[in-house]
């Protein structure tokens, strides 16, 4: 079983000062976390688009490349 105790005690001027200063710095510590996963993962599918894209292109060309030259033996032939 789970309890929790505790003593109620009245707000006071400092503790509802601390609680409005508080609470919205925690609601946008929240909210940035929040839009800034959006923003790394679209930066970041950009990035690794780009990536693969250069990858794909430096496979393709060596694919090429060995391709060909099996072509051209053949032609030579």
């Amino acid at each position: 079983t789970l309890s929790t105790s505790f003593t109620a005690r009245p707000f006071t001027a400092r503790s509802f000062t601390t609680a409005l200063i508080t609470t919205p710095t925690h609601i946008n510590t929240h909210i940035n976390t929040h839009v800034n996963t959006h923003i790394n993962t679209h930066i970041n599918t950009h990035i690794n688009t780009h990536i693969n894209t250069h990858i794909n292109t430096h496979i393709n060309t060596h694919i090429n490349t060995h391709i060909n030259t099996h072509i051209n033996m053949l032609v030579d032939k």
